[in-house]
C-alpha cells in the first residue's frame, strides 16, 4: 500500500532505556563463552537493556514522552492524539494509552488507542499519526512506541536472551511543510515465524524462526525503500540518514550493501540496547544523531518483522527536527 500524505511535520523524537544492563559475559556460565561471543560477533550486540520486575512499559514511555514535550515547550493540552504502538502492553485491558493520557496528565477531549505491532511498528504509528493530523481529526499527536519484550522470553534460549532488548520512544507528529510517503505491506500467511503462542489462555515465550525472518528480511525490505524513493523521484544519493529496524548488525550491514548506501547515513546503533522492537528506529536515531540532527534534510525509515510486516517511509523535510539523547529509567 502506497501512501503520500501531506502538510506534516516530525517535530521531535525523544528515547529511553532501562538502566540496567546486561552484557553479553554476564551470560558466560549460563550459555557457554564460545556460544556468547559467536553470537556476540554477529550481531554486534554487546548488551542488552531489560527492565526490573515491576516496571512496566509505559513507565519508559512517560519518561520519554515527558523530556519531549518539555523540552520542545509545548502546552500539553494542545496535544489532541496518542497513539501507543507495542506488543507487551500493561495490562491485557484497559489500553495503555489510556493510562498514558492520565499519567502525562493530557486533556480527556483527545482520542488514545493502541496498535499491537512490533518490529515494523514505528512505521504503522507513524502512518496512523499521519493519518490523523492530516485528516484534521487532531492537530497534535504524540506517538508512543516500544515494548518490554524481555518478559516474554526463555531464560534458557540463548538465541533470544542474547539478541532482545527493552525500550521505548516517543516522537510528536503534527502540521509542517513535510511530506511523509509510505509503502506498507502484510503476509500474514507467515505469522508463524515470529510468534509468542498461547497456551491454556496463557502467553508463552517468543519463537523466532531466525533463518526465516532473515531470508524474508534481505528479500523484501530493498523494495519497500526503492518504492518510496522512487515516488519521490529520489535516490539514495539525496538522502541523510536512512535508519533501518535495528535486528543485528549482520542482517543490517547485508541489507546496506545490497541497497548501496554509504556507512555513514546508515546507523548500525543496536551494540548498547539490542533489538528493541518497535523503538529501535527511534532508539536508533537519538543513538547516532543527537548532537549533529542539523545535518539532516530527510530520511528513509525501513521496519520488518512480525506478522509479518514491513514497510517504509520517506521524509522529506526534517531540518528542524528535535533529536534528544537517550534517558536511562532506574
Amino acid at each position: 500500500m502506497k501512501k503520500l500524505i501531506h502538510n506534516l511535520k516530525l517535530s521531535g523524537i525523544s528515547s529511553c532505556v532501562p538502566k540496567n544492563t546486561i552484557h553479553m559475559s554476564d551470560f558466560y556460565d549460563l550459555f557457554g563463552e564460545k556460544e556468547v561471543n559467536r553470537i556476540a560477533l554477529s550481531t554486534g550486540i554487546g548488551s542488552v537493556r531489560i527492565a526490573l520486575t515491576g516496571i512496566n512499559t509505559s513507565d519508559m514511555c512517560v519518561q520519554a514522552s515527558n523530556n519531549l514535550i518539555n523540552t520542545l515547550g509545548i502546552d500539553r493540552s494542545e496535544i489532541d492524539g496518542l497513539v501507543f504502538v507495542s506488543q507487551t502492553p500493561d495490562f491485557i485491558m484497559p489500553a495503555t494509552s489510556c493510562i498514558l493520557q492520565g499519567r502525562l496528565g493530557l486533556k480527556t477531549d483527545i482520542v488514545a488507542f493502541d496498535i499491537n505491532y512490533g518490529c515494523s511498528g514505528y512505521i504503522y504509528g507513524l502512518l496512523q499519526s499521519a493519518l490523523l493530523v492530516s485528516s484534521g481529526c487532531c492537530n497534535k499527536v504524540l506517538l508512543c512506541v516500544g515494548d518490554t519484550i524481555s518478559k516474554h522470553l526463555d531464560p534458557n534460549d540463548h538465541k533470544s536472551r542474547l539478541v532482545f532488548g527493552d525500550g521505548v520512544a516517543s516522537c510528536l507528529i503534527e502540521s509542517g511543510n513535510s511530506t511523509f510517503t509510505f509503502d506498507i505491506k502484510t503476509d500474514g500467511t507467515r505469522y508463524q515465524e515470529l510468534i509468542i503462542p498461547k497456551s491454556n489462555n496463557l502467553d508463552g515465550y517468543l519463537h523466532m524462526n531466525g533463518s526465516a525472518i532473515m531470508e524474508f528480511a534481505l528479500s523484501e525490505v530493498k523494495g519497500v525503500v526503492d518504492s518510496v524513493l522512487q515516488e519521490q523521484n529520489k535516490s539514495l544519493n539525496d538522502i541523510s540518514a536512512v535508519v533501518l529496524h535495528q535486528a543485528n548488525a549482520f542482517m543490517l550491514n547485508y541489507l546496506r550493501k545490497k541497497l548501496n548506501v554509504n556507512k555513514d547515513i546508515f546507523p548500525v546503533e543496536m551494540g548498547q540496547y539490542g533489538n528493541t522492537g518497535p523503538a529501535s528506529i527511534p532508539l536508533a536515531m537519538c543513538s547516532k544523531y543527537s548532537n549533529n540532527y542539523n545535518q539532516l534534510n530527510n530520511a528513509v525509515f525501513a521496519g520488518f518483522g512480525v506478522g509479518l510486516s514491513w514497510g517504509a517511509v520517506y521524509l522529506d523535510d526534517i531540518t528542524d527536527i528535535l533529536i534528544m539523547p537517550i534517558s536511562e529509567f532506574v
